[in-house]
């Protein structure tokens, strides 16, 4: 039987921690709490949920006290700041937990060019900081806007010529190409991922879709939406570099979408593009090899 590991899940509660992002978004609930999940999944990756910035470790250890008592965690997404002057201190401290299997900083609201990397002084820093904590053995989460994916390019290439590929590389929510009204189109889209996916051991979450989408997305919506982006993306990177995601409850409850839902709607999308091994990858066995396998190197 597949077993379901969510590459992609928030988890937070507002008494405890600040997160600024979410003030003004009053359809996102106040916990999100591993008792409070109707999920199918059995795993989980943790991202890190947006906390102020001096609460990221204290965010990282009330996660792992979370995870003493709930099986469903099996690794933790620390948020850094990759221009952060004493980034390499901050990453040695994270290593010290042993649920922390990778990094991230959010580089979707980062202003245009700040990721073409030799063109601009902010995207060389950002890369320093990257190759940093790749160094230190970390995965990497980039999330960007699909405006943003041709400099991600760039940013991908300069990594690739650092250390000779992408691997611990992981786009979110498939470089979120929504929605409609902005100017890319789904042709763009397609054309950019397909060029990112040269990049050997550049992975991609299926993930996010129903968050990019304003307002509330209905069952028939979310399905739809899985069935537009599964072929494209599996095209692209194929089963060994595309793990499901569930964006959990930003991209569900925040957008009146049930988390099992999407659960289905994702499942059924990819089943139809797939064989039920290469569907096992995408739901569980990517994410367990990219975030799991190789924590202890």
């Amino acid at each position: 039987m597949t077993e379901l590991i969510d590459s992609h899940l928030h988890l937070w509660d507002r008494d405890r921690f600040t997160y600024p992002w979410m003030a003004g978004l009053p359809d996102l609930p106040h916990t999100s709490r591993p008792g409070e999940l109707e999920t199918a999944a059995t795993g989980a990756i943790v991202i890190e949920a947006g906390a102020a910035r001096d609460e990221a470790f204290a965010e990282v250890e009330w996660l792992t006290r979370i995870a003493a008592g709930s099986p469903l965690i099996r690794g933790i997404v620390a948020a850094v700041d990759c221009t952060d002057p004493g980034l390499a201190e901050a990453v040695d401290r994270l290593r010290s937990h042993p649920l922390v299997v990778g990094v991230r900083d959010n580089f979707e609201g980062r202003a245009t060019g700040d990721l073409a990397v030799g063109a601009s002084e902010t995207a060389d820093t950002l890369l320093a900081g990257t190759l940093t904590a790749l160094d230190a053995g970390l995965s990497i989460d980039l999330c960007v806007r699909a405006e943003q994916l041709s400099e991600l390019e760039t940013f991908v290439s300069a990594i690739v010529s650092a250390r000779g590929s992408a691997d611990r590389v992981v786009i979110d929510h498939l470089g979120k190409p929504l929605p409609a009204d902005r100017a890319f189109a789904h042709d763009g889209w397609a054309a950019a991922m397909a060029s990112l996916a040269l990049h050997t051991g550049l992975h991609v979450k299926f993930s996010g879709l129903p968050g990019q989408v304003p307002g509330r997305v209905s069952d028939e919506a979310a399905n739809a939406l899985a069935a537009r982006y599964a072929a494209d993306t599996l095209a692209a990177f194929g089963p060994a570099r595309t793990m499901y995601g569930s964006d959990h409850p930003v991209s569900t409850t925040g957008h009146g979408l049930g988390l099992p839902v999407w659960e289905e709607a994702a499942t059924s999308a990819l089943r139809t593009v797939l064989d039920e091994a290469d569907l096992a990858a995408v739901l569980g066995g990517t994410a367990a090899d990219f975030y799991l396998s190789r924590r202890s190197e």
